[in-house]
């Protein structure tokens, strides 16, 4: 039963594929390269709204939360904490004291966000009473930016669809937009950048039109289940130890990226040793209590659909999973900061279980110069520059 679902899962991939790469022409045009002058456009899957650092939880909120709030400090391309509000830091014992502008609306931030519950100020100079080591990375989440204080760009409009930022003369558009809708405009030059529908990675490599264009990035995320603390523990180990990790690789990152079986490691898991875990855990489950076990549908259509693989897996085996239901979820857990550690927080408390590192896949437009994504999924804006139109290739 488990093969026959996988091949057929395998046959729907490559149909999909097949159907998304044939209606591309075999020699197709590049991609335009005009557009207005001195204006970036950017489709998202999710806006953050409302305009609150604390609320950005997702990749596209956070690239929000970051172009319109200044942090206390901030991380590079290579993960090194740098300035931001904060110019200097430095710890005392079992203090940090960073001298900042604005340093009491950093405050305030802190305290209401329940990152530094205790933090403080005093004559401009921001006190923490914690000796924890990742203070300066945690001061670069965004939910430690004050909302008060101008941030890299100028907000311009805002609504749930639509968001416009200003900074140095340039123009940052962001258009909530489905995937699908996006690809259309991309390919028609109105959007430059746009998501990389689920499912298309292999064949957006495929078109010619669209390959040169494509930006794959393994994030810092991992997409897991978690139980209810209910569920006990031998059942939820089973589950973990069942899980069809290698369908999910397939089909959700498309081998972008490999699947998780702890928040410690993030290389590729040992083949062997699932195989040996599976192989026991399927002796167990004659004697496991009989417990129905509920997943919810999913928050968004890729965790929806990855959701919908792993339930079909288990109930292959006999387990009692079914969609529908509060006992377990399949989340996408973001790092807040460029280390495992922030991972790590979100670990055994919630009974939780990795399936699969995260990549993110989008189409960047070639009328684009210096477009990066760091592998927390943010792009600085501010280091973009403009091809000239009469530039093709």
């Amino acid at each position: 039963m488990r093969v026959r679902r996988a091949a057929a899962l395998a046959v729907l991939a490559l149909a999909a594929a097949g159907c998304s790469s044939s209606s591309a022409p075999q020699h197709a045009a590049p991609l335009p390269v005009g557009g207005p002058p001195k204006l970036i456009r950017v489709a998202l899957a999710d806006l953050l709204w409302p305009l609150e650092p604390e609320r950005a939880k997702t990749r596209d909120q956070i690239v929000v939360a970051r172009m319109l709030f200044s942090t206390p400090l901030r991380t590079d391309l290579a993960g090194h904490v740098r300035p931001g509000l904060c110019t200097s830091w430095r710890r005392t014992g079992i203090v940090w004291r960073l001298h900042c502008r604005h340093a009491g609306a950093i405050a305030i931030q802190l305290r209401h966000s329940g990152l530094f519950p205790g933090a403080f100020a005093v004559k401009g100079e921001l006190r923490l009473p914690t000796s924890e080591p990742d203070v300066p990375y945690k001061l670069t989440e965004p939910r430690a930016a004050p909302p008060g204080v101008p941030g890299p760009f100028r907000l311009i409009s805002a609504s749930r669809t639509r968001i416009v930022a200003e900074r140095n003369g340039i123009r940052v558009e962001l258009r909530k937009l489905e995937p699908f809708r996006a690809l259309q405009l991309f390919r028609a030059g109105k959007l430059d950048e746009a998501p990389v529908p689920l499912g298309d990675i292999r064949a957006t490599k495929l078109d010619p039109q669209l390959a040169p264009a494509l930006r794959v990035r393994r994030l810092l995320a991992v997409d897991a289940v978690i139980f209810d603390p209910s569920i006990p523990r031998k059942l939820r180990h089973v589950y973990d130890d069942t899980a069809d990790r290698a369908d999910y690789q397939a089909l959700v990152p498309e081998f972008e990226a490999p699947p998780a079986e702890n928040l410690h490691d993030r290389g590729q898991p040992s083949a062997s040793q699932a195989a040996i875990a599976l192989r026991d855990a399927k002796q167990r489950i004659p004697s496991l209590p009989k417990r129905a076990v509920g997943f919810a549908p999913g928050s968004d259509p890729t965790l929806a659909y990855g959701t919908n693989l792993l339930v079909a897996a288990w109930r292959d085996l006999g387990l009692g999973a079914h969609v529908g239901g509060k006992d377990a979820e399949l989340v996408r857990l973001a790092a807040a900061y460029p280390k495992l550690a922030a991972l790590t927080l979100y670990g055994p408390a919630n009974a939780l279980v990795p399936i699969a590192w995260v990549a993110d896949a989008r189409l960047v437009s070639p009328r684009l110069r210096g477009w990066h994504e760091d592998e927390l999924g943010s792009v600085d804006y501010a280091g973009v520059t403009f091809r000239g139109p009469s530039r093709r290739r």
